[in-house]
């Protein structure tokens, strides 16, 4: 298996049954027939999301451990089988049509991790004022902090190495994981080869956001403390 590409998923049935479909023809049609869809869903099902993942052909898999965004992200490292692992918002925030290039990257520039970002030169969100203020301090503060030196921290959109992400055990519940996935892989290699390329961040297609702003900043500012802690920067 070449590629896998996690869905976490959490009531997105009505957008799955959109970027499914997306996801298998782009990635067919311009990388390989050798991938394999993971949509991570809540531990028990809060919609149609198994009928629909039955239907467009990708693997259903019920979160393990809690029903928090990083239950979702432990569960599909541990299930996905590709060399190469893609992890994508389900709500349509990312275009499928950008995996090509992410793809493209981990191949013409070896790197171990190909981030989508917003806040390079041909990057763009679709966020308001409140939500982008917000993002560009937490991605300032953890870049600084943790010597990453990468414009956007944490947008999720990205494709790893499949054998360094499985290495490293995560910890955050949250949507902190994002960060803690940077953190702890150059953490433990050093000298890790991580790429940024422009995307276009879209609002959300259907549903509601399942951020809650004052939690996003706590589980950001616990997350920064103890992972400070853990790591190797004095």
């Amino acid at each position: 298996m070449k590629l896998s590409i996690i869905l976490p998923s959490y009531k997105e049935a009505e957008n799955l049954e959109k970027i499914v479909p997306k996801v298998k023809y782009v990635v067919e049609t311009n990388i390989t027939k050798s991938y394999e869809i993971l949509v991570v869903d809540a531990m028990k099902p809060v919609d149609e999301t198994p009928n629909i993942c039955q239907t467009a052909g990708a693997k259903y898999i019920p979160r393990r451990g809690g029903n928090n965004y990083g239950d979702a992200i432990r569960t599909g490292i541990q299930d996905a089988t590709g060399s190469y692992i893609l992890v994508m918002d389900a709500d349509g925030s990312h275009d499928p049509a950008d995996i090509v290039k992410l793809y493209q990257s981990v191949l013409k520039d070896n790197s171990d991790v190909t981030i989508g970002s917003r806040y390079i030169e041909g990057g763009s969100t679709s966020n308001g004022i409140v939500l982008r203020a917000m993002s560009y301090i937490v991605n300032l503060i953890y870049s600084k902090l943790f010597d990453l030196h990468i414009q956007d921290v944490s947008n999720s959109f990205r494709i790893y190495r499949a054998d360094l992400l499985k290495s490293i055990q995560l910890q955050c519940d949250n949507f902190d994981v994002v960060e803690e996935i940077l953190i702890k892989l150059k953490r433990k290699y050093g000298n890790i080869v991580i790429i940024e390329i422009p995307i276009v961040f879209h609002k959300r297609d259907k549903g509601n956001s399942k951020r809650n702003l004052w939690r996003f900043i706590v589980s950001y500012v616990t997350t920064i403390l103890k992972l400070w802690k853990i790591s190797d920067y004095p």
